[in-house]
């Protein structure tokens, strides 16, 4: 039965009610007023009865909402939908779910009453805005040392810093949960997580060390150092190798199938957009036509989970000489707003508004302010259907396999050291980036907020995990019942 027919019910019933008597007669305010107890002790009393009513309505809300975003895709492209559906459901695992279904995390937390516990308008930060495991990993920064940090910053944003904390917070539960760790084994590994965020902020409270720390394979441990020695062996000619071919004499990329489309009518576009692109540049490198002549354009296919669809081309430049291998390879990819935007408060999305003069150089701002020394290819242009976030394509670029975080001891290792390094991001974008964007210490705010409150704290970032890591359990389930494909292929 719906809830609009028992409000109906309820209030019908009120004006019927035989209390009122020739003795004690109800006005219809008071008639109004019971009938609203009555609306409030029926639904009370439904849920009671009921428990799966508001899972129902839950489910449609899931089912609505991943059918809503990804309109565009059934429209456009229904094959890459079914692809997109498929590898959401893969493994029996939530996490693909998880990762593909930002808007919902969004949706359901932005403005969580909790977020006042620890914050205030002094708390906000630039965010990752999609935290989890598989948006950190390796890659070469201007100074060509080969540094592991956040890699993502198509959906980054000013908003609490605790967002990035329990949106990364929930994952870990999730991997832990799909590798088979004890409950108390994850709660654990978000204890360290957490705690060595909060004492990498206050031991850069009062100084500017986080504008010095990144981290390379000098200053990392076990497995992701491992990870970053093995991405020092990967070459720049093997990243050429894998997408170019040499076809007498003239470089262009190779048709690969599910990943690489050739294009030849973006060419002269991309070009000519060039110009206005080398203006965003603030590196070493100079505006040089040379450099950035195009060589080669190719479309990026089923790239990504939750952006999967968003257009995507790869453009081979000619680079320092003529010489083929020191070509580059931009990555250039359309941005929208972040998916947070939708949620934010009206006054916080007329900041955003304000502060940039499009998505893709909001991405580009998110990324210097986050990461140090960032690639020298960072910037935008902007094409006939938007404005493109541009960058290097990494030739170290790796990240950690999951399934190998099976053991809560090396989990916890690992998660320290991901709590160092996301403080350290979240410092190193305050005012010590941008006084005119973040105007305060950052590190200073939140260690006032959290001083000798870090074992509460720790608590609500497990409590918020853990329960939310069941929510997107029961949304999967959901998903999959109602919405995966049946051609899957099997996991």
């Amino acid at each position: 039965m719906k809830i609009r027919h028992f409000i109906l019910s309820a209030f019908h019933l009120s004006l019927h009610f035989p209390f009122a008597t020739a003795n004690y007669p109800l006005s219809k305010g008071e008639k109004f007023k019971l009938g609203l107890i009555y609306i409030v002790l029926i639904l009370s009393l439904t849920c009671i009865a009921f428990p799966c009513l508001a899972g129902t309505n839950r489910s449609e809300k899931i089912i609505n909402e991943i059918t809503t975003k990804n309109q565009f895709l059934l429209k456009n492209n229904p094959d890459l939908l079914t692809y997109k559906y498929c590898k959401m459901s893969e493994s029996n695992s939530p996490f693909p779910f998880y990762r593909a279904t930002n808007y919902l995390f969004w949706e359901d937390l932005a403005n969580d009453s909790r977020l006042k516990n620890f914050g205030n308008s002094k708390t906000q930060i630039w965010l990752s805005g999609d935290l989890h495991l598989e948006n950190l990993g390796t890659f070469n920064n201007n100074l060509e040392e080969i540094v592991f940090d956040i890699n993502d910053f198509d959906e980054s944003l000013i908003a609490d810093y605790q967002l990035d904390l329990w949106r990364m917070a929930t994952s870990i539960i999730l991997v832990a949960r799909d590798n088979n760790l004890s409950k108390e084994e994850a709660a654990s590994v978000v204890d360290a997580f957490t705690e060595t965020y909060l004492n990498t902020l206050a031991a850069y409270r009062g100084n500017d060390d986080e504008l010095k720390t990144y981290f390379t394979e000098d200053n990392t441990e076990g497995m992701i150092k491992k990870l970053l020695n093995k991405a020092q062996k990967q070459t720049r000619q093997q990243m050429l190798d894998k997408w170019v071919e040499n076809t007498e004499g003239k470089a262009q990329f190779k048709a690969i199938d599910q990943k690489l489309e050739k294009l030849t009518v973006k060419e002269d576009v991309i070009q000519k957009a060039m110009a206005a692109y080398g203006k965003t540049l603030v590196g070493k490198l100079s505006d040089n036509p040379s450099y950035f002549k195009v060589k080669s354009v190719a479309k990026r296919l089923n790239a990504g989970l939750g952006s999967l669809g968003v257009p995507r081309y790869y453009v081979l430049i000619e680079g320092e000489t003529k010489a083929l291998n020191d070509d580059r390879i931009l990555d250039v990819k359309y941005q929208s707003r972040p998916t947070a935007y939708e949620y934010l408060r009206l006054k916080d999305q007329e900041k955003y508004d304000a502060a940039f003069k499009n998505d893709a150089e909001r991405h580009a701002i998110a990324y210097r302010a986050l990461v140090k020394h960032t690639d020298d290819y960072l910037g935008w242009l902007k094409l006939s259907d938007g404005y493109y976030s541009v960058r290097e394509l990494s030739p170290y670029k790796k990240a950690l396999d999951t399934e190998k975080l099976n053991e809560g001891s090396s989990f916890e290792e690992v998660a320290k050291q991901w709590g160092k390094i996301l403080a350290t991001d979240h410092a190193s974008a305050d005012k010590d980036f941008d006084a005119g964007i973040i105007p305060y210490s950052f590190d200073k705010q939140v260690d006032e907020q959290t001083k000798d409150h870090h074992q509460e704290f720790r608590e609500l970032v497990k409590k918020v995990a853990f329960d939310y890591a069941d929510q997107v359990k029961a949304d999967y389930d959901v998903f999959v019942k109602a919405l995966k494909p049946k051609n899957c292929p099997e996991n």
